[in-house]
């Protein structure tokens, strides 16, 4: 029963063919190994869903059951979205392999669609929660700074603050990504050295927090540098408590950067729930800098955009700089009109 159970959950024919489009994704698509991955995971959807038949069998009444499925399992909207998208790219490649020209029909494949209004509603971008600024500085001044972890935990949160990182980001960057010019810090954000978004390379500089802020970080800075840490050690290092001889717990810094984000979203969580304040994640601060540059001059609004590393003005204002309702009450009764 064992060996037919397990012989139910996999396609010798299949895994050739998802072998060769894993290698297609990669040399032609120019796909990173999280794009393939996800793309795997959803085919392997669709082939739990078809009991592990061969591919071939797909045809017009397989993706209108498919498709229903998902909607009976009350799948989200936004998953099913992703799953076709990546299930039609897959189809529309394996239908000009040797073995599957005669039995893919190529117009069956845009069965695997979604209503126009489902469509819409999965693009829909629900309202970010953020800080404002005033309230992050509250719980960065809140934060204790005796032990190492401490005054590391500080740094990183200050950091955020004023440069408003992707998490990947801020877990990877480096004591030479910190650089000073003109009097002016900026972190040069370069895949090199940095996990950034599509290995995008930016100059992420300061915003003109208090100098308190700018410390933190620039103090934390100069310890490592005193620790004997070089340029190429993260600025954010491991830091894991273990018990000394005197079985007391004690932590000691290494010179290897963090491993999980889910560690930096924790040093968040413990600073914010600790000043008594709801926690959102790091990834939040970029909505706070976003809606701050909304009520700016088009050349803040412009160099933020830059800062956060958006090809698009629209994407800063669309998808980060949604305004609060109340900023957005204010802003309308401001308005003024001739007579």
């Amino acid at each position: 029963m064992k060996k037919e159970a397990a012989k139910s959950r996999y396609n010798a024919k299949n895994e050739r063919a998802k072998h060769k489009y894993r290698q297609h994704l990669r040399c032609i698509g120019q796909r990173d190994e999280k794009t393939i991955i996800s793309s795997l995971r959803h085919i392997r959807d669709f082939e739990t869903f078809i009991n592990f038949a061969g591919f071939e069998i797909y045809n017009e009444q397989v993706a209108d059951a498919y498709i229903q499925n998902m909607l009976n399992d009350k799948k989200s909207l936004n998953y099913i979205s992703g799953n076709i998208h990546a299930l039609k790219e897959f189809l529309r490649w394996l239908e000009r392999q040797h073995g599957y020209r005669s039995k893919i029909n190529y117009c069956h494949i845009d069965y695997l669609n979604i209503s126009t209004n489902q469509r819409k509603e999965s693009k829909a971008m629900e309202y970010k929660k953020s800080h404002k600024f005033e309230r992050i500085i509250e719980v960065i001044r809140k934060m204790p700074d005796t032990t190492e972890k401490e005054k590391r935990d500080k740094a990183m949160i200050s950091l955020q603050a004023l440069c408003t990182l992707r998490v990947s980001e801020l877990r990877t960057v480096k004591i030479k990504n910190v650089i000073e010019e003109d009097g002016m810090y900026f972190i040069y954000a370069c895949p090199k050295t940095m996990e950034t978004k599509f290995a995008k390379t930016r100059h992420v500089s300061f915003v003109a927090l208090p100098e308190d802020i700018k410390e933190n970080v620039l103090s934390w800075l100069t310890y490592l540098q005193k620790m004997g840490f070089k340029d190429k050690d993260p600025l954010f290092p491991s830091i894991p408590s273990q018990f000394a001889q005197t079985n007391l717990l004690e932590s000691k810094i290494k010179k290897e950067g963090i491993k999980s984000n889910t560690t930096i979203r924790n040093v968040f969580e413990k600073a914010f729930e600790s000043a008594g304040y709801e926690y959102l994640n790091p990834h939040s601060f970029r909505h706070t800098l976003a809606r701050y540059a909304e009520t700016q001059n088009p050349a803040f609004l412009n160099a933020v955009k830059q800062n956060l590393g958006h090809s698009s003005i629209d994407t800063t204002l669309s998808s980060y700089g949604q305004l609060s309702v109340a900023e957005q009450r204010r802003i309308i009764n401001q308005a003024t009109f001739s007579h």
